[in-house]
């Protein structure tokens, strides 16, 4: 649970730093039509990156896309 909490502390300050790139690099307007795709791994946790995408999107003006890769094959991605 520890290692959870960390994990989602992490995830929070990563799309925080993004969405601050965004809105000192022109804002929403020269982020229109913009887009950001992540990859990670599957399991239940990324899904917390999603519900935190629609935040970032929200404030900064550029779509997030997914991509989740099975645990088996992430190293190789």
């Amino acid at each position: 649970m520890q290692k959870l909490k960390r994990l989602g502390s992490a995830v929070a300050s990563a799309v925080v730093g993004v969405a601050a790139l965004g809105m000192f690099g022109g804002g929403e307007a020269a982020a229109q039509g913009k887009q950001l795709t992540l990859c990670w791994a599957a399991w239940d946790p990324a899904n917390a990156l999603v519900e935190l995408g629609k935040d970032f999107t929200k404030q900064s003006g550029i779509e997030m896309k997914y991509e989740f890769v099975p645990w088996t094959s992430y190293a190789d991605r």
